[in-house]
């Protein structure tokens, strides 16, 4: 399987997902002691940073793997938290 036949969460569906959670990138940032900017970047993929990332997900129950395909190999989380595909009906 080839890196483009991965899909990964749009930006925006990460946001939107933290905002359902009660918070945004912002406060996220102020949280961790980051910029904003510094959160947006993990969020879009363009920035690399475990400490971001895994707040991430531990806030919105978003599997890594998911979220970033291959990005994160070594963030681990408790996979019995974390859905297949939020945005997904269930059948």
């Amino acid at each position: 399987m080839d890196r483009w036949s991965l899909q990964t969460l749009h930006p925006e569906d990460i946001k939107s997902t933290l905002r359902k959670t009660g918070t945004t990138a912002s406060c996220l940032a102020r949280e961790l002691g980051v910029s904003h900017q510094a959160v947006s970047c993990v969020i879009r993929g363009r920035f690399r940073s475990l400490r971001i990332a895994r707040r991430i997900c531990e806030l919105t129950g978003l599997d890594p793997a998911l979220t970033w395909p291959g990005r994160y190999p070594e963030l681990r989380l408790d996979p019995i938290r974390f859905q297949t595909n939020p945005f997904q009906e269930a059948a």
